[in-house]
């Protein structure tokens, strides 16, 4: 009887799946809602934007996500009801490795930039994009590819934050400020 019992715990261990990034919570100063699909090897979400204020979530790194590179996809789904005009995602600890594909509702055109050695990856959008945005493969959709975070610079427990963003118009003023502020003080040093 000991060993059937045994046998059966052992069994189900076997079977039980592995852990992977756990998700711990997200934070956000707007009223937008966070569901997350996390699996091994995998940080999936959807993000209920409501409101164009960043979310940040939360994941604690467990050994399985140390074997290779943690792959990452999302649905972001504007319930803003104002077009976005692009989107950055910024990793704490982490980088992304790969940028996979973004599948848009009203358009097709996107460009994926990076910055910050790959801590930050930016999704800009032709024409504003008022629906859902589906980042890597979250449907399985043919030819859709998930994004990939680089885990090799991470330890199990470490505590890994993904942020979405919608950059404000105000911090494009103040950017295209900034430009013009170097571009005279360059002319005038050259004069």
């Amino acid at each position: 009887m000991k060993k059937l019992i045994a046998s059966l715990a052992l069994c189900g261990l076997a079977t039980t799946p592995a852990f992977a990034a756990t998700f711990i919570g997200s934070t956000s100063a707007g009223a937008s809602v966070v569901t997350d699909y996390s699996d091994a090897g995998l940080i999936s979400f959807d993000l209920d934007w409501t409101d164009l204020a960043p979310v940040s979530l939360s994941y604690q790194i467990t050994a399985n996500d140390l074997l290779s590179g943690l792959d990452f996809n999302a649905v972001l789904r504007n319930l803003t009801g104002t077009g976005l005009y692009n989107v950055r995602f910024s990793l704490s600890l982490a980088s992304f490795q790969t940028l996979g594909t973004v599948t848009r509702s009203f358009d097709t055109a996107y460009t994926l930039t990076s910055s910050q050695g790959g801590q930050q990856a930016w999704v800009n959008f032709g024409s504003p994009e008022y629906l859902d945005v589906a980042i890597g493969n979250p449907l399985g959709n043919s030819g859709a590819q998930n994004w990939v975070i680089d885990t090799s610079g991470l330890q199990a427990g470490d505590v890994l934050t993904v942020t979405a963003a919608v950059p404000e118009p105000e911090s494009y003023v103040m950017a295209l400020l900034g430009l013009a502020a170097l571009g005279a003080f360059a002319r005038r040093r050259k004069a």
